[in-house]
């Protein structure tokens, strides 16, 4: 294996602030395809992506807007906006979600790691083109409400919300990550 590649992977970092140009559908295609070489109990390949940009984000800034409406009851509509910009914070988002299938041997907790490990290889595919990107969660992402929202299935399970774009500020190396207590050697 090539260091060059080893060095790739301990330089990836997420990029919150993120601005045009973002991939064409072409660079989605390659990205998503190298992606779905993730590792795949039962070769369900139960990964599932949707790429939101221009005013498709609408779509995922009213899956905030609508939870945090959930949340207090008393949220005054003027306040909807100041949501909806959430899914605007870059040019494209990527919806990565499980399509979870009942299997005799692939439960849906190993269905929804293999999501998280194409997302991964979605990410380092994004940085090997040049651009950024921040793999978001929250509260917001884990509702059946925002299952329907996005017309996914009620056992669909979403995995990350990746923002996506090119970095407005040059990367910063990250710290190398100290494996002390977080990795031991059996030989016995």
């Amino acid at each position: 294996m090539s260091k060059d590649f080893i060095t790739f992977m301990r330089n990836r970092v997420s990029e919150p602030k993120l601005s045009t140009p973002a991939p064409t559908k072409e660079e989605w295609r390659d990205v998503l395809e190298a992606a779905s070489r993730a590792a795949d109990h039962g070769g369900l390949k139960p990964w599932r992506f949707k790429v939101y940009e221009g005013e498709g984000r609408q779509n995922v800034g009213e899956i905030y807007w609508q939870h945090a409406k959930s949340e207090v009851d008393s949220l005054p509509e003027d306040k909807k906006d100041s949501f909806i910009k959430k899914a605007f914070r870059a040019p494209q988002v990527l919806l990565v979600y499980t399509h979870v299938v009942e299997h005799p041997k692939v439960p849906a907790a190993e269905q929804v790691m293999a999501v998280s490990a194409a997302a991964q290889q979605a990410l380092l595919g994004l940085s090997a083109l040049g651009y950024g990107a921040m793999w978001r969660t929250g509260p917001a992402c884990f509702t059946e409400q925002t299952n329907g929202l996005l017309g996914l299935e009620k056992t669909d399970q979403i995995v990350g919300l990746i923002y996506v774009g090119t970095p407005e500020t040059p990367s910063v190396t990250p710290k190398p990550v100290d494996l002390e207590g977080r990795f031991e050697w059996v030989s016995e």
